[in-house]
């Protein structure tokens, strides 16, 4: 996860900024992934007994975050621009490159490896492969339909069994069990509660048109 800040040079640093960062990081720990922040936070970290830049040094170490700037990016002298990230997120080449304003272009790369997804074999039926049509007329001549007067007779269990019986070998013979891979998704960090109410609504509403096409439905 990519973090931007900027923090207003033209601002005197206050505790409510240190507050507020604070609160950010607890947020981004929340998150099972590795973070990179990055931005212009207008404090002389160069400047070892700044209290400020002492406050924010404690702040990262808190979190177990790493800063990675060792050199001026500002006209001035001072590294006000940082590239922070986790303990164990890999940060290489990073170059203090030309000066854009008064500002350098920081330039680095990251290792960051997808994290693998586990995958199991699944037995399944093959729905696509259902013609309802045709299901529909083999099951009307099938001895579920076909002699109404001698269902009337049999038990309840019978019946049941019948159903059962019936409906499985339909189903057999027209959507079989298939063997197929099936890969977990790793859910999105910021995929929360109402991303997934809103891509659930979301997805009922393309089933409506799909049904009814019209309209009001689109």
């Amino acid at each position: 996860m990519l973090f931007s800040l900027y923090r207003p040079g033209s601002q005197a640093v206050s505790l409510l900024f240190f507050d507020e960062l604070a609160v950010a990081f607890e947020q981004l720990s929340a998150y099972n992934c590795p973070v990179i922040i990055c931005g212009d936070f207008n404090i002389h970290v160069d400047q070892r007994d700044d209290p400020h830049a002492i406050q924010l040094d404690q702040l990262l170490n808190s979190f177990g975050y790493v800063q990675h700037v060792n050199e001026s990016t500002h006209d001035a002298g001072h590294t006000l621009g940082l590239v922070i990230t986790n303990s164990d997120t890999c940060i290489v080449d990073l170059i203090v490159s030309d000066r854009i304003s008064d500002h350098s272009l920081i330039l680095f790369r990251t290792c960051v490896k997808k994290p693998p997804t586990d995958s199991q074999w699944v037995i399944r039926r093959a729905w696509r492969r259902l013609s309802c049509d045709d299901f529909a007329s083999d099951l009307s001549a099938s001895r579920l339909c076909s002699d109404l007067k001698l269902l009337a007779s049999m038990s309840a269990d019978k019946l049941a069994s019948l159903h059962r019986e019936v409906m499985t070998d339909q189903l057999d013979r027209h959507c079989p069990l298939i063997t197929v891979r099936h890969r977990s998704k790793l859910s999105r960090p910021w995929f929360d509660f109402d991303c997934r109410q809103a891509r659930r609504k979301t997805r009922a509403a393309e089933r409506r048109y799909w049904i009814t096409r019209t309209e009001d439905h689109k």
